[in-house]
């Protein structure tokens, strides 16, 4: 009996330490080829690719893995992410993992990491510590890069977040296209100096057309929405369901709100909804708010017909952690976004220096801090903040409630915000206007976030 028992022993199989990842509709999901539970590896490579977006003309794209956008990368909390790159284009690039509090060696900024070379391959290897969606894209001549397809889509999935009836990723983007297919010029013309780069042919998920799948009467889905588009900021319209905004950046809020009228998603913000059609609801669309001559116009990206049997309709309960209390501020940054005329062209500057010519702003990590971010320019300015989470405290002076933990803030024009954080992530970070030609023409600047000073020895 007992050698039997000692058999059994041998041949069980361990517990794994962590379930099969969770299908997320979207984005096609890159295969893990690692061995290790803890491990999730994946192989990107960035080349030219080909897709067709206006009447049947091929678009010459550069893509990851031949997708645009790129696969999506995704794993449990606490799970290695490891992604093997190999630089497959005419140029130098990167990859910054846009809202991940990493370190900083791994964020893929040309002032951290040498440029991967056409031919090379580098390896990316962090262990988020953070659960959430986040996205990816390059850090060299951003706007034509991304702009020309190097994006994808990253999630860190909570263990114990509740079940859902579909988790779906929404990635929200524009194209500026000629009437056969191809890319208007990258040479930033003057208007596109002053506002970015906005395109004529929206996208989601990659595609021009409208992308259409089926709804259970009854569902509780997630829907996770990120804006990866050059300048335009998004403003969603949800029909047919009733939404609650569960996260902001990525991270849950602790108390979530209610959709009502137009979501606005600035570029590089994440937006993750808790969506349930109403029960008299025979479709549910999403649908994308642009500006025209005579008002607005709402053009659809996706169309669920509701059928299937039942869900429970019920809100789920999402574990989320209490926001950090806000403490006196110990250190203050003060940052003017602006703008001059330098030969004839526009040139973005934060505190009067633009960024070719700025000196790294040095503080002192886990100090509580704030930052004023005061737009002294007509355009509107998405403030992305790399390698740290804030809280948005004012606008103008007075106090607003957007609640959770955020890595970009839109600051519209003529106006100021003032943020919170701790700066918790040591090494050197950029802050830069998300507007990927304000940031290519100057609105860029590092931050130095430094230990502590030692006390002196006695």
């Amino acid at each position: 009996m007992l050698a039997l028992l000692a058999l059994f022993a041998c041949n069980s199989t361990p517990e794994p330490l962590y379930p099969a990842l969770p299908a997320v509709w979207g984005p096609t999901a890159a295969e893990n080829v690692s061995l290790d539970e803890n491990v999730v590896e994946v192989h990107l490579s960035a080349g030219m690719s080909s897709t067709t977006w206006v009447d049947g003309s091929p678009t010459d794209t550069w893509a990851y893995n031949d997708e645009v956008p790129g696969p999506l990368i995704h794993a449990w909390l606490g799970q290695t992410i490891r992604v093997v790159f190999t630089n497959n284009l005419n140029e130098p690039t990167t990859i910054h993992w846009h809202g991940l509090r990493i370190d900083n060696a791994m964020d893929g900024v040309p002032a951290v990491q040498d440029p991967i070379q056409p031919g090379e391959t580098f390896t990316y290897e962090f262990t988020p510590p953070d659960s959430g969606s986040y996205w990816y894209h390059p850090h060299m001549r951003a706007n034509e890069q991304v702009e020309r397809g190097l994006q994808g889509t990253l999630v860190v999935h909570e263990l114990d977040a509740p079940a859902v009836d579909n988790d779906r990723y929404f990635v929200l983007d524009d194209v500026s296209l000629t009437s056969t297919g191809g890319f208007t010029s990258f040479s930033i013309p003057g208007m596109e100096q002053m506002h970015g780069r906005y395109g004529n042919t929206l996208l989601l998920n990659g595609k021009a057309e409208l992308v259409t799948d089926t709804i259970r009467p009854g569902a509780v889905e997630r829907w996770r929405l990120v804006n990866t588009a050059n300048a335009r900021t998004m403003y969603m319209a949800l029909h047919g369901a009733d939404a609650r905004v569960i996260a902001v950046d990525g991270t849950l809020l602790p108390t979530p709100f209610a959709v009502t009228g137009e979501l606005q998603v600035p570029i590089g913000q994440r937006l993750d909804l808790e969506v349930i059609p109403q029960a008299d609801a025979t479709q549910v669309t999403l649908e994308n708010v642009v500006p025209t001559n005579s008002g607005t116009a709402s053009i659809p990206l996706f169309e669920a017909t509701v059928q299937g049997e039942p869900g429970d309709g019920l809100q789920r309960v999402w574990p989320a952690a209490p926001l950090p209390v806000v403490q006196p501020s110990q250190q203050h940054l003060a940052l003017d976004l602006g703008a001059v005329q330098v030969a004839g062209a526009i040139q973005w500057q934060i505190n009067g220096v633009a960024s070719q010519d700025s000196e790294p702003f040095v503080v002192t990590q886990n100090l509580p801090s704030t930052l004023k971010i005061r737009n002294q320019s007509g355009p509107e300015h998405p403030f992305h903040l790399h390698g740290q989470f804030f809280q948005i405290l004012e606008r103008d002076g007075a106090p607003v409630d957007e609640p959770g933990l955020r890595d970009t803030v839109l600051i519209p024009g003529m106006t100021d915000v003032l943020i919170s954080t701790d700066f918790s992530n040591p090494g050197m970070w950029m802050a830069h206007c998300h507007i990927l030609e304000h940031a290519e023409l100057g609105m860029m600047s590092m931050i130095d976030v430094m230990p502590p000073a030692m006390p002196p020895a006695h």
